[in-house]
């Protein structure tokens, strides 16, 4: 049964436990914090917040790179009994303004990137009246004169004492956009259990102790930075080594400089490791296992020349849901977990026998663990939830031990250089170019596992749209990853019987293949 807290009290707990133990690294400068140091820079902020008439139920935008102001903040809120609503950095443009409009909050605590993209769209978040900035205050003060402006380093008050917030672990503490799998970016409403819970998975799944050491390149705006990485140590009293974002070049160095004993392979990490240039560290470190997912590297190879350990692919976990399966070190095939209920159906619900790919849907067994959907959209939220079933959106298979087997996205959901990317998002930008008649986006493989973006254009009639400038375009507006690699200009759209673009149509096309419009 899942740990009965909240976040909150969870930290003040175990800065008690293991006070003088090292928590977090921030590489690549190194600097190291206590869970006793962590812990007062938590409760000042939480003060400070206070002070700023921040209490429980209230909502906080958090916009900022992996940093120690980002991470003592989402901790501070927890204390606080208030609501984190995670956006990742990068986005822009109509997404943006969405997401920050999602919940009324009327405070965005954001870095310097953030500045830029908040200041077209800050019309359109009308409820939004103060930002606090990590830096760049001059900047964001000339950006925003009609709203409070604040440095961050002012809401860091003296007061170092505990706080402890009249909330229960069920209560919702945070906000996590998905990737817009049949539309826009929706907004999972997580508690505390929820949290927690998935993080006694990751525990339970790697044998996770006191001694482990977690290297964590992966944003915190993301399940896996908070709650796969984190959160996991927290739990037992280990160290997590957090950088601002992936990079190869500094991988094994890192892990090796700082003793990690544990690291996650999302996306297309995998590929990217094995791709790169042989370096002495990536033999030479403390790192017993790791897991990821896809595996498009043979385990033994990636095995032999890493020494160390791969989990194969077999866990199963999403925003929406929470983590379901536990990977196996021993077998291809995950294991649900035992407050976990999970079954593979076909398209009218009816359960599909052993080894038949069908969709997966689940159902925890005890309340909290699950998201409790989408904050604001109660249809999206229905259409989820049928015949007392979570509908995952996602292909699986179960074999007569009832091991599980990922096999697939059922939506229009992308994966692209480790991050999600909504179809949708990226057509809603590129629609509203002048020259744009009609767009669509669909996903190729690129060879490590991933996709590749590519944008089928037709152009307005007598428009001269180019290339160039359409990519020019999308790329001041949309996330670096959300910029498509390919775009190709078509006469007309292929259409399905029910008026939308047939991407499959589209795939053929970018293929070559003859008839792909029959």
């Amino acid at each position: 049964m899942t740990l009965r807290t909240d976040l909150g009290r969870l930290l003040t707990m175990k800065a008690t436990e293991f006070a003088d133990q090292p928590f977090v690294t921030f590489a690549p400068a190194g600097d190291t914090y206590t869970y006793a140091a962590f812990n007062t820079d938590v409760n000042r902020i939480a003060h400070g917040l206070m002070d700023q008439g921040i209490g429980v139920g209230d909502y906080v935008c958090l916009m900022l790179p992996n940093s120690l102001e980002y991470l003592a903040t989402t901790y501070a809120l927890k204390k606080l009994g208030a609501v984190e609503v995670s956006i990742n950095a990068s986005i822009k443009g109509p997404a943006l303004a969405r997401m920050l409009a999602l919940t009324n909050a009327k405070t965005l605590i954001a870095g310097a990137d953030a500045i830029a993209s908040v200041k077209p769209i800050i019309d359109d978040v009308p409820e939004l009246e103060t930002i606090i900035v990590s830096e760049s205050f001059e900047a964001a003060v000339a950006a925003f004169p009609d709203h409070t402006v604040l440095p961050f380093q002012s809401i860091l008050s003296d007061q170092t004492s505990d706080l402890a917030a009249d909330i229960r672990d069920t209560d919702v503490q945070a906000i996590l956009f998905t990737s817009g799998t049949t539309g826009v970016s929706k907004g999972c409403m997580e508690s505390h259990r929820y949290a927690i819970d998935t993080a006694e998975g990751c525990v339970d799944a790697f044998d996770l102790t006191g001694d482990d050491v977690s290297y964590a390149p992966y944003p915190l705006f993301h399940i896996g930075g908070c709650y796969y990485d984190v959160l996991p140590m927290m739990l037992v009293g280990g160290r997590v080594i957090i950088r601002p974002g992936f990079s190869v070049s500094n991988f094994w160095p890192e892990v090796s400089r700082f003793g990690a004993t544990w690291f996650m392979m999302l996306g297309s990490v995998q590929q990217l490791l094995w791709t790169a240039p042989p370096c002495p560290e990536e033999a030479s470190h403390a790192v017993r296992i790791c897991w990821g997912t896809p595996i498009p590297i043979p385990r033994a190879q990636f095995e032999d020349r890493f020494k160390l350990r791969l989990y194969p692919g077999g866990g199963y976990g999403s925003t929406d849901s929470g983590w379901v399966v536990m990977p196996q070190l021993e077998h291809a095939g995950g294991r649900v977990r035992d407050n976990w209920q999970v079954a593979v159906v076909d398209a009218d619900d009816e359960l599909l026998p052993p080894n038949t790919i069908g969709e997966l849907v689940i159902r925890p067994r005890e309340p909290g663990i699950m998201s409790y959907g989408y904050f604001g959209m109660p249809e999206k939220t229905a259409e989820t939830r049928r015949n007392l079933w979570f509908h995952t959106g996602d292909f699986a298979m179960l074999d007569e031990d009832g091991l599980f087997t990922f096999k697939g996205r059922m939506n229009d959901r992308l994966r692209v250089r480790g991050e999600m990317v909504s179809a949708f998002e990226v057509e809603e930008i590129a629609a509203v170019h002048d020259g744009v008649e009609e767009c669509a986006v669909i996903g190729v493989p690129d060879g490590t596992g991933e996709e590749d973006l590519v944008l089928f254009v037709v152009a307005k009639p007598g428009s001269d749209l180019a290339e160039a400038g359409l990519r020019v375009y999308c790329a001041t507006r949309m996330a670096k990853f959300m910029v498509p690699k390919y775009i190709q200009f078509i006469q007309t759209m292929p259409r399905t019987p029910t008026d939308k673009p047939a991407k499959q149509a589209l795939l053929g096309i970018f293929r070559g293949d003859a008839g792909a419009f029959d």
